[in-house]
């Protein structure tokens, strides 16, 4: 196969995800989606979609999400889990996709005849922490996004004429960078949300958190319990044809951008965990609401976020970081990808083994392995700043 030959074949793959995550979301309830206000303003939001191929060539929608909101950092402390921090569309599927796998370990665990799409037992001897799933062999895991992911790689296309964004004065180092500021610095780490006059929220941009998981996979903390990761990488982060820019998400995500500092150590973790992904883009299809399809002068964000799971009757509506008309004291108000559920759910069947004497949340969250996965990715990037403790029992 040629290089245009592969060129055209990845593209109309990516135009086949696109068509099925817009099928998909076609068919949620009108309440989870963005709406006309009584004074005539029309919302828009972002979608995007984790789809899995399967070795047969099948493709898997397992995950939609919509969002572009990010609640403030002081909601995390007092949060107990129970509230997603980050509901941007991007964060909020690979949470729906890590619902999704802890679904289908379920089902494995609880019937040995059930045969998952996606996932299957483990029965290799490779070692003593041998998880007890892994993700189908020739199995691929693509990320489909309306729109470039805020934060570096978008930078470029900011600057070349969003209102919203300011460059004034000489930038301060040593303090967080939020999106819209400073646009024609490249290279560094951004927080959400991007506006000057919002709450500080200190959630790392999309780019950032995706750059990332090109060390740590698209396993959430809970989900490595269960799942080996070795495969549970992305193969493709998919965009509109036209929004995709090359020398900057090269840059965002690539070796030889942001992370080239990295490749220039004698270190073999270094290259052992980065699995880069692939850059593609889809055509011939529009997000019925984005904010290119509405016309109008009153155009507004949704504060709605969506939450679709393939193997789940519920499809979700999210409002502030938690089910939509759910009090703020309910303890029945958590999300089903908020870190609470997905916790409870995985530990469930995880048992003792899983906990090895660990009583709170960030007991899990610092497993060696995964911090030195991290680490590694963070002091690339350089000014990663820490949000506030999210810490509850897990017993």
């Amino acid at each position: 196969m040629t290089n245009s030959e592969t060129g055209v074949a990845k593209y109309q793959l990516a135009s086949e995800i696109a068509a099925l995550a817009f099928t998909v979301y076609k068919s949620c309830p009108a309440k989870c989606k963005p709406t006309v206000r009584p004074d005539g303003t029309r919302e828009w939001t972002n979608l995007a979609s984790v789809v899995v191929r399967t070795a047969d060539g099948k493709l898997l929608c397992t995950s939609v999400a919509t969002g572009v909101k990010a609640m403030p950092d002081s909601t995390v402390a007092t949060a107990g889990g129970r509230v997603l921090h980050d509901c941007h569309a991007e964060i909020l599927a690979i949470r729906a996709f890590n619902r999704y796998l802890i679904n289908e370990c379920q089902s494995l665990d609880d019937n040995q005849h059930y045969i998952s799409p996606c996932v299957e037992r483990n029965v290799s001897p490779r070692a003593e922490n041998c998880k007890r799933f892994r993700l189908h062999n020739k199995n691929q895991i693509y990320l489909l996004a309306t729109e470039v992911p805020c934060g570096d790689a978008s930078m470029e296309q900011i600057g070349a004429g969003t209102q919203d964004a300011w460059d004034t004065g000489k930038l301060e180092l040593g303090r967080p960078l939020k999106g819209r500021e400073y646009f024609s610095q490249i290279g560094f780490v951004r927080t959400k949300p991007g506006r000057s006059d919002a709450p500080e929220s200190l959630s790392k941009s999309c780019t950032d958190k995706l750059c990332l998981r090109q060390f740590t996979s698209v396993l959430l903390t809970p989900t490595t319990l269960l799942i080996d990761q070795d495969r549970m990488y992305l193969t493709a982060l998919i965009v509109p044809e036209g929004k995709l820019n090359r020398e900057s998400f090269t840059r965002a995500f690539g070796s030889y951008g942001r992370l080239a500092s990295l490749f220039e150590l004698d270190d073999d973790d270094y290259s052992k965990w980065f699995r880069p992904f692939e850059y593609w883009t889809y055509g011939g299809l529009q997000f019925e609401h984005s904010k290119e399809s509405i016309d109008g002068d009153k155009i507004k964000p949704s504060n709605i976020s969506l939450i679709y799971v393939a193997n789940m009757e519920e499809v979700e509506a999210v409002v502030k970081g938690r089910k939509m008309g759910a009090k703020s004291s309910s303890a029945n108000g958590a999300s089903i990808a908020s870190r609470i559920r997905l916790v409870n759910d995985a530990m469930r069947f995880a048992g003792r083994e899983g906990l090895s004497g660990r009583t709170m949340y960030w007991d899990l969250k610092r497993d060696p392995v995964r911090e030195r996965q991290k680490d590694i990715g963070r002091k690339a990037l350089g000014n990663w700043w820490k949000t506030a403790d999210d810490n509850f029992s897990i017993i």
